[in-house]
């Protein structure tokens, strides 16, 4: 199955993980996809920082930062 790519701007609103996680959910809405979005958010809630929740989250989706960052 491909992941879903999500863009974001790690410099502003959209850099914030729960604004990415809402992204991703809907994107695995529309894939029907929903229990496995429910196993990625546990795994982000038990994640010890940022950096760690985004690594939870590229496992599922192709993250673009259209800042460059991170």
């Amino acid at each position: 199955m491909n992941k879903p790519t999500i863009h974001f701007h790690s410099r502003g609103p959209k850099g914030n993980v729960f604004w990415i996680l809402a992204a991703v959910r809907k994107a695995f809405q529309k894939e029907r996809r929903i229990t496995e979005f429910n196993s990625l958010w546990e795994r982000v809630q038990n994640s010890g920082s940022y950096t760690e929740a985004l690594e939870i989250i590229r496992e599922y989706v192709d993250l673009i930062d259209d800042d460059g960052r991170v």
